[in-house]
């Protein structure tokens, strides 16, 4: 499931323009105070349990998932604010460096070859309880095991900082998620960045 699908359409959060009025009255707009607050970030931060979660996926076999392992890549930079570099389309050229490598395994327990999405999710100190940071689709055959890995990026793990009007890579514990939906996550540890 690409959205979240709630038990009870009052579970869902309102989202509508802002009323436009004045001079700006021919020019409607929307102040997103909800923020990232949106779909399945919305129901964690609520503690509402939906009726089909984002991710959620059927399957004619069952899978399971093990040996997830977080890696800090040893010539990442972890300042804040990212290093100088030039600038690409979508920003500074230094927010897509590879800062941490997240590897899991996916088993195959049941007996039919199927596909898994293995799926990512970070929990950035400050920030919503978890975000959707990477996925893997696999085939896998019945009985078989495979190991997924995901690169994360400085992008994934920072926030906007609208004084610096720059991306921050935020100091503490991460919290990393891996499993096959939003709200099915089996394997969680955390990775820490700076001082922590």
């Amino acid at each position: 499931m690409p959205y979240t699908l709630a038990k009870n359409e009052s579970d869902y959060n309102t989202l509508a323009p802002s009323e436009p009025e004045g001079e700006h009255y021919f020019f409607p707009q929307s102040d997103f105070s909800e923020g990232v607050y949106i779909d399945y970030r919305d129901f964690d931060k609520k503690n509402i349990t939906p009726r089909y979660e984002f991710g959620f996926g059927l399957t004619y076999t069952t899978f399971s998932f093990s040996d997830l392992k977080v890696q800090l890549l040893s010539n990442a930079s972890t300042s804040y604010l990212p290093p100088p570099s030039s600038v690409i389309e979508g920003g500074t050229a230094s927010l897509w460096d590879i800062v941490a490598r997240v590897e899991a395994v996916v088993t195959n327990s049941g007996s039919v070859d199927a596909a898994e999405v293995a799926q990512l999710y970070v929990g950035i100190p400050g920030a919503p309880l978890k975000q959707l940071r990477g996925f893997n689709k696999v085939v896998i055959k019945a009985g078989d095991r495979v190991t997924v890995s995901f690169d994360l990026l400085r992008r994934d793990l920072s926030e906007w900082n609208v004084a610096e009007q720059s991306w921050g890579l935020q100091q503490g514990d991460y919290q990393i998620y891996v499993g096959s939906s939003s709200r099915d996550l089996p394997l969680v540890t955390s990775l820490t960045i700076g001082s922590g």
